[in-house]
């Protein structure tokens, strides 16, 4: 006997839905596998997937559905909101070129943050790939950011590549599966073992910068401690972690102050000095060009996953 549709499940696991008129969520499900295949118990599959394009408004938010769901933009930009590896709500921007892992059993919300967001997104089974998923999440965090020479990019397109519904065809869709998920377990793997040959100086500043983001540095600083010029430290912090010394600082003061909007009381002023930015204004400024909203806006528009 069939098992029950995988669009069925999906829309019986909603909690709220929000499209235009130029796209339907059903439009996910265009491509469709079935997943009765004997092999289907042991190895990956593939439940569905499809590149689309939305426009604002568009928002979802769903749990408890048992699949893993992929998500790489192409163009534009959404949001994803979910708890985070410690457990504490947090929203990733989705821009071009980052890849997305999300576990649906969990509460998600995914958002159209510009006028236009495309995509592909793919629904795969749980099994053999949560696995590999928790290995993943243990080194950093689900979202990856591609370029196009990356042989992550390369193994999703080979998941993609493979339309012909028969037992054989889901085999082989699980064979690119497991080849994906691999690819991603080694990139993280390479980062988290520092296995890239960071200079001791470009390392011992990232670290500095995630420990102790509050205390107040300036690149020119830097510079004369490091003893390099100034050019070539922003090329070469940028070369190993995709942002020059000052803005992978704010970034991290940012997603920081997140955090404390969403789950402290305290005001913007103190929360400005708390993550090491003394003017509040600038603070202010800062948050909306890194987020495209303000901190109060922030606080009060976030959605709690519970």
């Amino acid at each position: 006997m069939p098992t029950k549709l995988f669009s069925t499940e999906f829309f019986s696991c909603l909690i709220s839905s929000e499209t235009s008129n130029r796209f339907s969520l059903s439009d996910y499900f265009d491509t469709a596998y079935r997943r009765d295949y004997e092999f289907c118990g042991s190895l990956p599959s593939e439940y569905s997937h499809k590149s689309v394009s939305v426009t604002s408004p568009f928002s979802y938010e769903a749990a408890n559905l048992d699949a893993l769901c992929i998500i790489h933009t192409t163009k534009g930009a959404g949001k994803l909101f979910c708890k985070n590896a410690n457990g504490i709500n947090a929203g990733y921007d989705l821009t071009k070129g980052r890849l997305a892992v999300i576990d649906c059993r969990k509460n998600h919300k995914l958002v159209c943050q510009h006028n236009i967001w495309e995509y592909t997104i793919c629904f795969v089974s749980t099994c053999v790939l949560e696995y590999h998923l928790q290995r993943i999440c243990g080194m950093g965090d689900f979202i990856f950011k591609l370029d196009n020479y990356s042989d992550v990019l390369t193994a999703w397109e080979q998941v993609l590549r493979n339309d012909t519904d028969d037992e054989v065809h889901g085999m082989m869709r699980a064979r690119d599966l497991v080849s994906f998920f691999t690819q991603l377990y080694i990139v993280r793997a390479i980062e988290h073992t520092g296995s890239y040959h960071i200079p001791s100086y470009i390392a011992d500043m990232h670290r500095r910068f995630e420990t102790a983001y509050y205390e107040p540095y300036s690149l020119d600083e830097l510079a004369v401690e490091y003893q390099i010029n100034k050019y070539r430290l922003c090329r070469e912090f940028a070369k190993y972690y995709e942002y020059t010394p000052m803005q992978y600082l704010n970034k991290i003061r940012i997603d920081k102050a997140k955090e404390m909007l969403l789950h402290t009381d305290d005001k913007i002023v103190e929360i400005s000095q708390t993550v090491g930015i003394e003017n509040a204004n600038h603070f202010i400024r800062l948050f909306k060009e890194k987020t495209g909203v303000t901190p109060l806006t922030y606080r009060r528009e976030t959605p709690v996953i519970q």
